[in-house]
């Protein structure tokens, strides 16, 4: 019976319904939630906390990766990447500081420099519009990424409130202390967008299929998954 009551207990952190979330959770919400600024109409950097892990050793390079669509996953970097050896951890998306949180450019982690090389042969053979320049290492050392687990809501009316996020995500798995309205500068507007962290990235993703274009009184909302 106690593992029974247990398992029911730790299910109670996850929103499906109005649940409450368990202490070690909220203070790690809270401190997820510093990250942002309600006040700003520049969206933060991240709200996630850095990946575990050590520096990147010594021999590494790095190159700033561009000229992508605003929806790009890692795995379509990585698909034109092929063959340098780089994992979705040598990926982080930096997002604009303005504008409605367009990435404006991959940070990529070469192993080697023969490894960024290959970078720079495979764009020239794909062509498009991709771009890779050298970068520092104090570039990529900021970033925090969003690992693909957070959700950018786009479009949301100027009176929609968090129990309207909470109705419209309905049978998602998600932090419910997570939920952050922040304000976007877009073509010559302001816009309301709302972050929202998921348990998951395929929780994320599920969101995305089944939310994006639905609508939030009576407004049609698009969904952003950030990587």
């Amino acid at each position: 019976m106690s593992i029974i009551r247990s398992a029911i207990r730790s299910g109670l952190c996850l929103r499906q319904s109005n649940h409450v979330i368990s202490g070690s959770s909220l203070l790690f919400l809270q401190d997820w939630r510093k990250c942002l600024s309600t006040a700003t109409e520049q969206p933060p950097s991240s709200p996630l906390p850095p990946p575990p892990g050590g520096s990147p050793g010594e021999g590494r390079f790095y190159g700033k990766f561009s000229g992508f669509s605003k929806h790009a996953l890692k795995t379509d970097i990585m698909n034109v990447l092929e063959g340098c050896n780089v994992t979705p951890d040598d990926l982080k998306f930096n997002y604009l500081r303005g504008g409605n949180l367009t990435p404006a450019a991959v940070f990529v982690q070469f192993p080697s420099l023969s490894a960024y090389d290959r970078g720079l042969r495979n764009i020239a053979k794909k062509g498009k519009l991709y771009r890779l320049e050298r970068a520092a290492r104090s570039q990529w050392d900021p970033i925090v990424p969003y690992e693909g687990k957070v959700v950018a809501l786009h479009g949301l009316p100027v009176n929609a409130i968090t129990d309207d996020i909470d109705r419209f995500l309905s049978g998602c798995l998600y932090y419910p202390g997570s939920i952050q309205f922040l304000t976007v500068q877009g073509l010559g507007t302001s816009k309301r967008v709302a972050l929202v962290r998921f348990t998951s990235q395929t929780q994320a993703m599920n969101a995305y299929i089944t939310k994006n274009r639905n609508f939030l009184l009576n407004q049609r909302i698009t969904l952003q998954v950030l990587q």
